[in-house]
């Protein structure tokens, strides 16, 4: 019996280990999601957004441009572009210190 004894007690040891691996992998997965997700879809939809300020900024311009009138940059649809902006890249900025802290977390969990 004791080398049944021996079996089971190894066997245990076996399946606890594997247990913490994939529970480790498991979270290892879900940190790398949330990077994912925050890097490529969260920023991605904000920078897309930048752009479309931009663009609306810069159609806003030549319209006024074309049409002869002076470019006032205190315009309340310019100033609201450029807060939007402002506020987007904050966000960004924040979304870029959430990931190096997820990867912080990360390298900790396999260290």
């Amino acid at each position: 019996m004791p080398i049944m004894d021996e079996l089971r007690k190894k066997t245990g040891e076996s399946l606890k280990t594997l247990k913490e691996v994939a529970e480790d992998i498991a979270h290892n997965l879900e940190i790398r999601a949330k990077i994912t997700k925050k890097k490529y879809l969260d920023i991605g939809r904000l920078k897309k957004d930048i752009n479309q300020a931009y663009a609306e900024i810069g159609e806003y311009v030549y319209d006024q441009h074309m049409s002869g009138k002076a470019i006032d940059m205190q315009t309340p649809f310019i100033k609201e572009r450029v807060e939007d902006i402002n506020r987007m890249k904050r966000k960004i900025r924040e979304i870029e210190e959430e990931i190096e802290d997820l990867k912080k977390l990360q390298e900790e969990g396999q260290t």
